[in-house]
């Protein structure tokens, strides 16, 4: 009787473990490469996640717990379930703590959406702040210059800098040469290893210590002298920082003619040219996939506050 009650229960708990697809970083155990890809399932023996990789093929990895050394979950339910509509800080605060993982596409649909949400429950205090903020993580030009516009439109002032239109994803780390990304790069998973003699000596060339300056706003030199005190075993929120800045030198940065030539045509010139194509309306409802109206996370959906049709 009693080995079948356990067994239920342990059925129960792995039932319970099983959750939707999240984007996560998972690190093996004695393996510095992490895998990054959708948690497909987990339970109390082992986790599935599948991997794109850049050909668009998707790679099913299915690791035992004893494999796993740590997971890093990009974004929190619990964190998200928390916010309610009448504390609209939370929901700019948990955007802010996610526009920082503009490496993980579900960090940065995440951040966009609940600046989104707080822009339009309290608009004269959040729209222009939040608004400014979803525009610096737009995914295409053409919604940048969307967040930018309501940003005017809901500014009590209608200040019109606001409008002033900046290359996607253009920041001070974009100086940063491709072979000095891979060289601090090298340099941070040196540290986050554990290989404390090699990270110093990487981190003691001038050329890294120039690089890191431009990764301020990732990782501070406060973060760096932490990690080096903790000897390759890193608490979660520093461990996050350090894979942030690591995926973020790994990409490659989109030349600007490239990014400029798929910009869409100003409205000023659709207009002058008398053109027809449909123009998606300005409001904040219509502006991303996203419904700001559905402001509450039950279950793993966004649904609207009870009473609110």
């Amino acid at each position: 009787m009693i080995r079948h009650l356990l067994g239920l229960m342990f059925f129960l708990a792995a039932a319970v473990l099983v959750s939707p697809c999240h984007g996560v970083i998972v690190f093996q155990k004695g393996k510095d490469e992490p895998i990054r890809g959708f948690l497909v399932e987990e339970t109390s023996t082992h986790i599935i996640v599948n991997e794109v990789r850049p050909s668009g093929e998707v790679q099913k990895w299915i690791l035992t717990r004893n494999e796993i050394d740590d997971i890093i979950r990009a974004v929190s339910e619990d964190e998200l379930a928390a916010l309610r509509n009448d504390s609209v800080a939370g929901y700019r605060q948990y955007a802010e703590d996610l526009a920082a993982k503009t490496e993980d596409p579900e960090a940065r649909a995440m951040a966009i959406r609940l600046y989104v949400i707080a822009a339009h429950l309290a608009p004269e205090e959040f729209a222009r702040s939040c608004l400014l903020g979803a525009a610096a993580l737009a995914r295409t030009p053409e919604e940048e210059r969307a967040f930018r516009a309501l940003a005017f439109v809901l500014d009590p002032e209608h200040d019109a800098t606001l409008l002033k239109q900046s290359k996607l994803g253009a920041s001070d780390s974009s100086t940063v040469s491709p072979q000095r990304r891979l060289e601090l790069r090298e340099a941070v998973r040196m540290l986050r290893s554990g290989r404390l003699a090699e990270a110093r000596r990487f981190f003691a060339r001038a050329t890294v210590q120039k690089s890191m300056t431009s990764y301020e706003h990732v990782v501070s030199q406060a973060d760096y002298e932490t990690a080096v005190q903790a000897k390759g075993r890193l608490p979660a929120g520093l461990l996050r920082k350090f894979i942030t800045l690591e995926m973020a030198l790994a990409e490659v940065a989109a030349s600007a003619g490239n990014v400029e030539a798929n910009e869409a045509t100003p409205w000023s010139q659709l207009i002058a040219r008398r053109a027809t194509t449909p123009v998606k309306p300005l409001a904040l409802e219509a502006v991303t996939e996203f419904d700001p109206r559905a402001c509450h996370f039950v279950d793993g959906k966004w649904v609207r506050p009870d009473g609110e049709e």
